[in-house]
């Protein structure tokens, strides 16, 4: 099974509280924040359900191009390892922004999550305003050759 043929990804209410935490408390100190999701394939190979949210060390800094946060790869092992221990698969990234929700340059290039098909949400305003703003999270897809695309109609993102 691969994440490129995956049409539905599900994304437990849970998760998403899970999630918004460290994102919001970096906020709160003017920082951006990664959060990295695993899951595993449900029924056939075009359904996905995340199960599990991690938040690997990390460094965050401002410069004069703005804000960066960096995982070095130690972290990342430590990251795939628990998930794999677990039956799961890293397929989504998730940070946030202190205005609006992107994919910037810097997010194009240095990803976290690196699976074709695998999933990337940018959070505005640091989170501020809870899951009742998930409707505004920006959603893309890594695609093989073209690198991350927006997510449009043929990908469902259901939270529940």
């Amino acid at each position: 099974m691969t994440l490129a043929r995956v049409e539905e990804f599900v994304v437990p209410l849970e998760l998403v509280d899970k999630t918004l935490e460290p994102l919001q408390k970096a906020g709160q100190r003017g920082y951006e924040a990664f959060v990295l999701w695993g899951g595993r394939f449900t029924g056939d190979a075009t359904r996905f359900e995340f199960v599990s949210a991690y938040f690997p060390e990390q460094r965050t800094s401002r410069g004069e191009e703005g804000l960066l946060i960096t995982v070095d790869g130690e972290a990342l092992f430590r990251v795939n390892r628990a998930f794999y221990q677990r039956g799961l698969t890293l397929a989504g990234q998730i940070h946030s922004h202190p205005t609006d929700a992107y994919h910037s340059d810097t997010d194009d290039t240095y990803p976290l999550m690196t699976l074709i098909g695998g999933l990337s949400g940018v959070v505005p305003d640091f989170g501020d305003g809870g899951r009742a703003r998930v409707d505004e999270w920006a959603w893309y897809r890594l695609v093989a050759r073209m690198g991350w695309m927006t997510v449009g109609d043929e990908t469902r993102i259901i939270f529940r």
